[in-house]
């Protein structure tokens, strides 16, 4: 694990956080995990306070055109996709600021769908006001694709991935867009599709829950938005990833600029993989997982998918103080 070298933006910009070295076999132990759209906590910097890591908001804020402290307190930013997203990013930006700024680096990075733009950041593969530009144009375009195409979601609990596959089989136009964890499955499709899958995991032994979405993500209802973010993808200048990105469509750790965006282009479509992208971080030596940003869903994840992991989250200084405390302390003593 490097502690002291920093994850950060291309080196373009007047104050940029300075780069780590380039990628090299190291042995992987601390990953930054970044949440998706339902993470979404209207006041969720007012924790903050006056902290100096807030001045990326006006990196982000540069990028999508507008004041984005205003969509990060608005309650009902959630519900709408061309907000949630870049206030989500926002928030995440804020913490993995004022954890690198603290000397807290990570050796590889993944992201929940929206998420993995913030990794891809944190990868060094854009600039924060890139990244922020490209996430205003994803969520523009996703809502506009639920505009045009309406449907939603459920999270089916209690099943097995196998088992809800079956149940997918036999609804049609349904499909799987999350498998998040053992026993949490998120399906998408039209809201008839979705509200029949409810009586079938009911009789197979399981749950499905409403979730309260704009629309079906990680679905063929999505298709509309397909070329507009490839546009933005291949128009934002993109660097080689300084450390490793495991991206969500397939699992696969993701080494140069052009993996990295090919899999963020998949993102729109496919599933979502997170059970096993937080395996393949296991796998690759992963001892402790931050998430980086607001609502604590992918810890909560993470405890029941990979359970001998460390897993810590960091939504505040707080947070911030206690992961720099256990993890750039621990190294500095091993280094004494």
């Amino acid at each position: 694990m490097r502690m002291g070298d920093r994850a950060g933006r291309a080196p373009d910009r007047v104050g940029a956080t300075p780069l780590p070295p380039p990628l090299e076999e190291l042995t992987v132990s601390l990953a930054f995990v970044f949440p998706g759209q339902g993470s979404h906590r209207a006041g969720s910097l007012d924790t903050w306070g006056d902290h100096p890591a807030l001045a990326v908001l006006d990196e982000v804020s540069e990028g999508i055109g507008r004041d984005v402290r205003a969509l990060t307190a608005d309650p009902a930013a959630g519900a709408r996709t061309a907000d949630a997203q870049p206030a989500i990013l926002a928030a995440s930006m804020v913490a993995w600021r004022a954890l690198t700024d603290a000397g807290v680096a990570a050796d590889v990075v993944a992201g929940h769908s929206l998420g993995e733009y913030s990794a891809a950041i944190a990868a060094g593969v854009f600039d924060v006001a890139d990244g922020a530009s490209l996430v205003a144009e994803r969520g523009a375009a996703m809502a506009a694709a639920c505009a045009a195409n309406p449907g939603t979601m459920a999270a089916v609990v209690k099943l097995a991935p196998d088992a809800v596959e079956v149940l997918v089989e036999r609804i049609d136009d349904l499909v799987v867009a999350n498998d998040n964890a053992p026993g949490q499955v998120v399906v998408a499709g039209p809201p008839e599709a979705v509200a029949a899958v409810a009586d079938a995991a009911k009789q197979a032994g399981g749950r499905a829950l409403p979730l309260d979405v704009e629309g079906a993500f990680h679905s063929p209802a999505m298709a509309p938005a397909v070329d507009r973010v490839t546009r933005a993808l291949a128009t934002t200048p993109a660097a080689e990833p300084r450390i490793t990105l495991i991206a969500g469509a397939d699992a696969t750790p993701r080494r140069d600029a052009r993996g990295v965006t090919d899999g963020l282009e998949a993102g729109i479509l496919a599933p979502v993989r997170w059970r096993e992208v937080q395996l393949a971080l296991a796998e690759r030596g992963v001892t402790h997982l931050v998430e980086v940003g607001p609502g604590g869903v992918l810890a909560g994840l993470a405890k029941r998918t990979v359970p001998d992991l460390t897993v810590h989250k960091v939504e505040g200084p707080d947070d911030v103080a206690a992961v720099a405390d256990r993890l750039v302390g621990a190294t500095s003593s091993a280094r004494a």
